[in-house]
């Protein structure tokens, strides 16, 4: 029975990996028709010149009209992907400086290579038709009812391939504002002036006013009527209120210059404002008296507000909440409020983060922007009311412009999934308490159950299905390609929830070998364990491995494991390919919807769960082998064990679901994935045969001294 199940299951493996292979890209290596493809994005094309020196780009003309520009992505930037290899990209920009097309012509993200396909890349590129270069494009969920409604555009991300989606999008959008620079569609942005920090003056509200430095933006409600008039939708505009009522009245300010920022926030807030900035940020408050608020209902802090936007040589810059003042106490906010200011409804504060190109000594425009909805079937019509802003040169030191490091991709997808990380942290620490209180954990059979349990679906829900956290043997090739210095170690950030764990398996590893990720953070190995929680309901009898025939199979995986690692020298795509062995992208990062010979292929091994507990940990897989071998010289070997273990007690050896204790009762911490049933084992004295006996002894001392 074992061996026809064994040539099965490796007969699975071998269906995965071929239809592996089959099911490579036909956009990596393939050979490309620039003209062709051109052509495609430019229909009204009647001539294409040859591709320009500088800038990098092939002129694309009507007759004897100049109709917009195509480049290559990669002749201006190279943002690592997951892969650590970039995407290269054909964009098409028109005079307007909206795209008219995105291609993929290569890449090596192995969601796309061998995972969901081509198709939702390429349905995502499909979504810059018609774009404008110049406003900030932002991925979101198909959740946003108008995607065009405010200040910022969205586009759907790719679910499943996040951190691919942002790295795509920004290739397209940076690429995209270097050849509209060079090209004259969009002004060349300026290194940004430095403020002069050492230049205060004393000033008062009034005084900040007639120097315009704080700017206003006052709407009646009759500029906002007159400026939707003719305007087919009905719908009113929100707050609306008595007539000669301003509809909005805003004061905003460039808070970095110190006379601005100390006198709005006083010198101690001031002073922690510049203190909490990166090197580069600026800060903008945003204050309002009107009923309109600049954030809306729904808003969430720390994000982009779709009512406000901020435009300089025709850019969109993005302004994101700072969120500052949720934290200050009662007496800090009413220090606000300063002899001679107005009472504000809204006082906000929105962070510029260094490298967006903004220049505070350059003139800018901050535009509120109101949209009146026009029911499901039509978008919103939105009108902008701005107001232009500059502050005189002598506030900055122009001569000592520096270009400012524009922060790294991996920072801003970190600074962006900062509740999942704070999720993630506290769930990691708890792992932590649990380890470290195992001994007290341990105690009581039933609590220890709620405990593991409880933990083993946060794994499975949280770090599986929410974050796509499922660490692969994939990432270790990633780790082999750092090292080798064939990509930078940047690539190792792009997914924080990954290089969390990773930081902290690869710790317990040192410490306490293989077993906390493979027993407590591995979604597949919770899937596993509902596989064996199932076969116990239905009372499926699972089966005992004879111990010699369990030794040879634990061999398979590090045999695939030594193929995995060499074909990665050779080929990481082919590597990446046969990683397919592992059932993790199949079950937890799509979720069972994919081709039906993957599927099969994790279901199968599910199955084989309902019978032998465990079996793909135990026998195939190569990450597990990995850890093994890692955490082979580990420094605590801490479950504890007593002389009768192994002889002549046998229960922990035969309740191992893992097998991982051997015949003589020692423990192979290779193989033991730290679970602690044998520890509750231990501590139970209904259940430990050492503990009954010393139970059973005490009772007939004390009836012999009763009797006596």
């Amino acid at each position: 029975m074992f061996k026809s199940l064994r040539t099965s299951l490796l007969a699975l493996v071998w269906i995965v990996l071929v239809s592996g292979l089959a099911g490579a890209s036909d956009i990596e290596g393939a050979e490309q028709d620039l003209p062709a493809l051109i052509q495609s994005i430019f229909p009204e094309a009647t001539d294409i010149m040859p591709q320009l020196e500088h800038p990098r780009v092939w002129p694309v003309y009507q007759v004897t009209e100049l109709v917009g520009y195509a480049f290559l992505s990669g002749d201006y930037v190279q943002l690592p992907g997951f892969s650590g290899a970039p995407f290269q990209l054909l964009v098409g920009i028109d005079r307007e400086g909206r795209f008219r097309g995105v291609q993929v012509l290569e890449q090596h993200e192995p969601i796309f290579l061998h995972g969901l396909g081509t198709g939702p890349m390429h349905e995502f590129t499909r979504q810059y038709l018609g774009l404008d270069l110049r406003h900030s494009i932002k991925l979101t969920s198909a959740a946003v009812h108008d995607k065009h409604s405010g200040s910022n555009v969205y586009i759907d991300g790719i679910s499943k391939a996040t951190v691919s989606a942002v790295v795509l999008n920004e290739t397209v959008i940076q690429s995209a504002l270097q050849v509209a620079q060079e090209t004259g569609i969009i002004a060349r942005r300026k290194p940004p002036a430095r403020v002069r920090e050492d230049l205060f003056e004393t000033t008062d509200w009034q005084q900040l006013l007639e120097q315009h430095w704080v700017g206003s933006v006052q709407i009646p409600e009759a500029s906002v009527e007159a400026a939707f008039k003719g305007n087919a939708g009905d719908t009113p505009i929100p707050h609306r209120y008595e007539a000669g009522a301003y509809f909005a009245n805003l004061q905003f300010a460039y808070l970095n210059v110190p006379t601005i920022g100390r006198y709005l926030l006083g010198d101690r807030l001031y002073q922690r404002l510049m203190e909490n900035l990166e090197p580069g940020d600026q800060v903008i408050a945003v204050m309002n008296q009107g009923p309109y608020s600049v954030l809306g209902d729904d808003f969430t802090r720390g994000t982009p507000s779709d009512r406000l936007a901020l435009d300089q040589g025709g850019v969109q810059i993005e302004l994101r909440d700072m969120d500052f003042f949720n934290a200050l106490e009662q007496d800090e906010l009413d220090s606000l409020q300063h002899a001679g200011m107005p009472r504000f409804n809204e006082f906000v504060l929105f962070r510029v983060k260094a490298g967006a190109g903004f220049d505070p000594a350059s003139g800018w425009i901050l535009s509120l922007v109101v949209a009146r909805p026009q029911g499901y079937l039509r978008p919103d019509e939105i009108r902008r009311f701005g107001q232009d802003y500059r502050l005189p040169a002598r506030l900055f030191s122009i001569e000592a412009n520096h270009d400012e490091p524009k922060a790294p991709l991996w920072l801003q997808i970190w600074q962006e999934n900062l509740g999942r990380i704070a999720v993630l942290l506290l769930g990691l620490a708890l792992l932590t308490t649990i380890i470290l209180a195992h001994r007290r954990v341990t105690q009581n059979a039933r609590r220890f159950r709620l405990i593991r349990w409880g933990y083993l679906l946060y794994t499975l829900i949280f770090i599986g299905y929410i974050t796509q956290g499922q660490l692969s043997i994939t990432n270790v090739f990633a780790i082999l390609q750092v090292m080798a210095g064939d990509v930078s170690a940047s690539v190792l950030l792009l997914d924080p929830v990954i290089c969390i764990l990773w930081c902290y398996v690869l710790l317990t590893l040192v410490l306490w070998g293989r077993g906390y990720f493979c027993g407590w953070l591995c979604p597949f190995g919770v899937l596993q364990e509902l596989s064996a929680e199932l076969a116990r309901l239905l009372k499926i009898r699972q089966r005992r491995i004879p111990f010699r025939l369990h030794r040879r199979l634990q061999g398979l995986k590090y045999l695939i494991l030594a193929g995995l690692v060499a074909t990665s020298f050779w080929s990481i795509s082919g590597a990446e390919r046969a990683a397919e062995v592992e059932p993790f992208k199949t079950a937890i990062t799509l979720g069972f919807v994919r081709d039906w010979p993957f599927v099969l292929y994790a279901s199968a091994l599910l199955l084989a769960g309902l019978f032998v507990h465990k079996f793909f940990c135990r026998y195939l897989c190569p990450l597990g082998a990995c850890f093994a071998v890692l955490g082979h010289f580990h420094l605590l070997r801490w479950l504890p064990r007593r002389a009768e273990c192994g002889s002549p007690c046998q229960l922990c050896t035969r309740r191992c679901g893992i097998g991982a204790i051997e015949p003589d009762g020692r423990i192979n911490y290779r193989e033991c994935i730290q679970c602690y049933e044998c520890e509750v084992i231990y501590r139970d004295d209904r259940q430990c045969v050492p503990l009954i006996n010393a139970r059973k002894g005490k009772r007939r001392a004390a009836a012999v001294i009763a009797s006596q």
